[in-house]
């Protein structure tokens, strides 16, 4: 009978102008809402969502508000479900005086909580790149923490230096920029490319608006065809491949959007001729 009725429900929700009606509705409490991590929409590309996106919060990581900068902080604790591919592959992989850039990587968040787990191997770098309020944020904390030994920041693509690894946790999403570019910018080419927490939809691509609380986000869905192409260009080859069972984007009223799951890969980049 509960099943019956939530089909008819969901049913009901699509007809067009109720499914019109619901999302205006949402669309109020999303301006609005806060402690959530919302997403809301279905857009071609990140202008169409920046102009959607209401004028209640500030865009993007990079702005005044210092919770935006220091979020995530329980994560720091222990690694989550998710994580744990990449700590399989950092430890069975990671050589003495390997470096990896961590693109996105907030405050080092996930360095901390892998540093609970892992021995990295000495000498070893672990470079964060992230949008410069978040990095100034890195930069106080490492300052204040005794296990930030092997920390080092950036804000510009062109300070990094010859990393053996890419790490893109979570972040490649926020990014208006194919994979393939921001490999073929940095200024050495990487052994490996470390995939996680990635939103991958089977069919197509788009960009949906997120509430992280502090700001709106546009949040960037790959297609899983677009993904693999990125990495043709890039002439890698793809180790291993994992779902993140655990993370969803759950996008209301556009449930052939939604995603019950994320996607994680690690790839070697085979060297150029």
């Amino acid at each position: 009978m509960f099943r019956r009725a939530k089909v008819f429900l969901h049913q009901v929700e699509q007809i067009p102008f109720i499914n019109h009606a619901l999302d205006r509705h949402y669309a109020k409490e999303f301006a609005s809402a806060t402690n959530v991590n919302w997403f809301k929409g279905v857009y071609p590309d990140f202008a169409s969502a920046i102009a959607d996106a209401p004028a209640s919060k500030p865009l993007g990581y990079d702005n005044d508000a210092p919770a935006s900068a220091e979020m995530y902080r329980f994560r720091m604790q222990a690694i989550s479900p998710c994580d744990y591919p990449v700590a399989f592959w950092l430890n069975r992989l990671m050589e003495p005086n390997q470096k990896l850039l961590d693109f996105g990587g907030h405050v080092g968040v996930l360095y901390y909580a892998l540093n609970k787990y892992l021995t990295f191997p000495e000498p070893f770098e672990w470079q964060i790149y992230d949008v410069p309020a978040v990095i100034r944020e890195a930069r106080k904390f490492a300052s204040e923490n005794s296990n930030s030994g092997h920390l080092s920041f950036i804000e510009d693509l062109a300070q990094a230096g010859a990393n053996d690894w890419v790490l893109f946790s979570g972040s490649l999403q926020y990014v208006d920029e194919p994979l393939n570019s921001i490999i073929e910018r940095l200024p050495y080419r990487p052994t490996y490319v470390l995939i996680n927490m990635l939103p991958v939809h089977p069919r197509e691509s788009y960009v949906t608006l997120q509430n992280i609380s502090t700001a709106f986000c546009p949040y960037r869905i790959y297609g899983v065809g677009e993904l693999f192409e990125d990495i043709q260009k890039l002439n890698g080859e793809v180790i291993d491949e994992w779902k993140n069972a655990d993370k969803e984007c759950v996008i209301p009223y556009h449930p052939d959007y939604s995603l019950d799951h994320y996607y994680g890969m690690l790839v070697r980049l085979k060297p150029l001729h």
